[in-house]
């Protein structure tokens, strides 16, 4: 089952019914929330521990927080249509991923790389688009430039590039 560790604030927000102790998880299990404001609006991070591949989930509201699993499993393909995988895996990558439990952040290590991602995402969101992201492929612009950045941690050797990883990782699942 994946685990999400969440900051305070987002699981405040999504209220699960319950919540495990940190669980450190690699491939697609692994995940790491949060939820900044952005033109005034709540909106939602999700990155991967093992490939930091990014989820941006803008402008959610009250009703996506109650029923957030498919919320990201949304945001989540569109994530990876925009960096070009099939819908083999697409599929794939829905398969592995099921339903989601919940709990605090354990890795100071992913934690960096999301505010790292939030600087980006906040210069390109008030510079380049002006407003919070209301099409589908504007939410694929964000997340693309996001996933092609490549990130290092005290937690992975060398470095990553988020997309090809990703990707890489959904297919070696397929194999498996």
């Amino acid at each position: 089952m994946p685990y999400i560790g969440c900051t305070q604030k987002l699981l405040n927000e999504i209220k699960p019914a319950q919540i495990l102790e940190p669980i450190s998880q690699r491939g697609l299990q692994g995940w790491h929330g949060n939820i900044f404001r952005f033109f005034r609006r709540k909106s939602v991070l999700l990155v991967n521990d093992e490939t930091r591949f990014a989820v941006f989930m803008p402008g959610l509201v009250k009703k996506d927080f109650m029923d957030f699993d498919k919320v990201l499993i949304k945001y989540f393909e569109i994530a990876l249509q925009g960096i070009g995988a099939t819908s083999a895996q697409i599929a794939q990558a829905k398969l592995l991923l099921g339903l989601f439990s919940y709990g605090k952040t354990h890795s100071r290590s992913v934690l960096g790389t999301m505010n790292d991602m939030k600087f980006n995402m906040e210069y390109m969101l008030k510079n380049r688009l002006g407003h919070l992201p209301r099409t589908r492929s504007e939410i694929q612009w964000i997340s693309g430039l996001l996933n092609e950045t490549p990130y290092s941690g005290k937690d992975i050797a060398g470095c990553v590039f988020a997309e090809r990883d990703m990707l890489r990782l959904i297919d070696g699942a397929e194999k498996s």
